[in-house]
């Protein structure tokens, strides 16, 4: 071999050695200080693609933050949310028991108040008494009850309807025909000027004697007059001898002393029950009132459950329907003058002197 050969040989293993090594795709080919810029600066596609490449990267990373963060942040509300909710509803469950517990005390207070009041125990004597209107069944009672125990309760005439019922009788219009003339111009007024203060009396309690009195004393005069000025051949003659005997009648349910008579026959000490108590009250038109005792707090307290259970057995044994009461109190009105009519106005004093 030439020499010339040789050193051709030994010239290209120097040029090989001094090649440089191979580098990954990411960076071929070799940028500018060898690290790597795809040509930067010489080919503008190629620094383009690799610009789209990093883009995309960098985007990626971004969108998984950003979902690992949004994560976050809707786990964090749903625990928000649920913990808010749970707190409100168990305000609210404060709230209402709370709200709960004041109206059982509420409850409490005025169911103690209408007993010491006498309200439940007027409201247990109307429901038998609208059950058992002859009271036949209630009297029947043998719940036993003391005649000290009777004479202690605070008894109250029932007699606001009796006098809102003299007061439409006496009103323009509710008279007769016969009584309205010029003839009896004194007497209704006499009338009107007399019932005026009952009412407003018995609106705040009872009718004072003196009230009740003056009454009474203007329907006498009302009767005389009527007496005096017409005659039995009259037209409404009548109907109007009806209506001063209805109204002559019910001023004396206003309050009847006999009731009194009654109370001492109890210093006897004979024993009675709850269904006499039941069938006075009737007979005299009363009602239980306020209690100012002790004893008669203790005693309406008594009582109560022994009228609740006449009540029950009251009702279940009703065989019709109550009467609903008229609004304008036009079926109190017709009741009274058919319960009093044809009533002898002699009996009447008669009946007023024997008490």
């Amino acid at each position: 071999m030439s020499r010339f050969v040789w050193a051709a040989l030994a010239l290209s293993l120097i040029l090989a050695s001094a090649q440089p090594p191979a580098r990954a795709q990411w960076y071929f080919p070799m940028g500018y200080g060898g690290y790597g810029y795809s040509k930067w600066g010489a080919d503008p596609g190629s620094g383009y693609m690799a610009a789209l490449g990093s883009y995309g990267r960098s985007q990626g990373a971004y969108m998984l933050e950003k979902a690992k963060a949004d994560a976050i942040n809707v786990d964090t509300m749903v625990k928000w949310n649920r913990a808010l909710r749970a707190r409100q509803a168990q305000l609210r469950q404060d709230r209402e028991r709370e709200l709960a517990q004041k109206e059982a005390e509420r409850e409490a207070r005025v169911a103690r108040r209408e007993a010491e009041d006498g309200i439940t125990l007027n409201r247990l004597l109307t429901e038998i008494l609208d059950s058992d209107p002859t009271v036949v069944k209630a009297s029947r009672s043998k719940t036993p009850l003391s005649p000290d125990a009777i004479r202690e309760i605070p008894f109250e005439w029932d007699s606001e309807a009796i006098t809102l019922c003299l007061d439409e009788m006496t009103a323009s219009g509710g008279l007769p025909q016969p009584l309205m003339g010029p003839a009896f111009e004194q007497e209704r007024s006499a009338l009107r000027a007399a019932v005026s203060p009952a009412i407003a009396e018995d609106l705040k309690g009872d009718i004072s004697p003196d009230t009740l009195a003056h009454l009474r004393e203007a329907v006498a005069k009302f009767k005389a007059g009527f007496e005096k000025k017409l005659s039995e051949f009259d037209p409404g003659y009548q109907d109007a001898r009806d209506y001063l005997t209805t109204l002559d009648s019910l001023s004396r349910l206003l309050k009847d002393p006999s009731m009194r008579a009654f109370l001492k026959q109890l210093d006897g000490g004979e024993e009675r029950t709850v269904g006499d108590l039941i069938a006075f009250m009737n007979a005299y038109n009363l009602r239980f009132g306020p209690a100012t005792t002790q004893r008669q707090v203790d005693l309406y307290r008594r009582l109560i459950p022994a009228l609740a259970e006449i009540r029950d057995a009251a009702v279940a044994a009703r065989t019709g329907p109550a009467t609903p009461p008229a609004p304008d109190g036009s079926n109190l009105r017709a009741a009274a003058k058919d319960a009093f009519r044809g009533m002898d106005w002699k009996e009447l004093e008669a009946h007023d002197r024997a008490r």
